[in-house]
């Protein structure tokens, strides 16, 4: 039997949380849904999970504009990470932001998957799932 998805959302406003857990939950019943509200928590999850992989999510939906860790300062600490979470973890950027230097920046990193306007849709996810 196959893994369910598990995925975490990374995201400091409840209002996008909300939205993001409900176009998961109506899109994608069987998927687990693992709430981070800031970026150091979710560093600190992976951390603390990281020798028990059927804890550890498989994509994780990160917000990009957030405060004291942006999506930027979790990519650089998440590429420090042994190369198996990485490829474990596939890391889709939530934004808002139209800031070409941001999004530059986060297309090119190798950890991303890609890029997802804000706010989330059901079709938005449908090629990453």
């Amino acid at each position: 039997m196959e893994r369910k998805n598990r995925i975490m959302v990374v995201d400091d406003n409840l209002i996008d949380q909300m939205i993001t857990v409900r176009v998961l939950k109506t899109s994608y019943a069987e998927e687990e849904i693992i709430l981070m509200e800031s970026a150091a928590q979710a560093l600190s999850y992976l951390v603390e999970n990281i020798n028990t992989p059927e804890l550890l999510p498989n994509l994780i939906l990160l917000d990009l504009d957030m405060p004291v860790m942006n999506g930027i300062g979790f990519l650089n600490k998440f590429n420090q990470f042994a190369d198996e979470l990485k490829d474990t973890c596939r890391i889709v950027v939530l934004t808002a932001s139209d800031v070409l230097a941001d999004i530059e920046q986060m297309r090119s990193h190798p950890n991303v998957l890609t890029l997802i306007p804000k706010p989330l849709n059901k079709y938005s996810l449908n090629p990453v799932i």
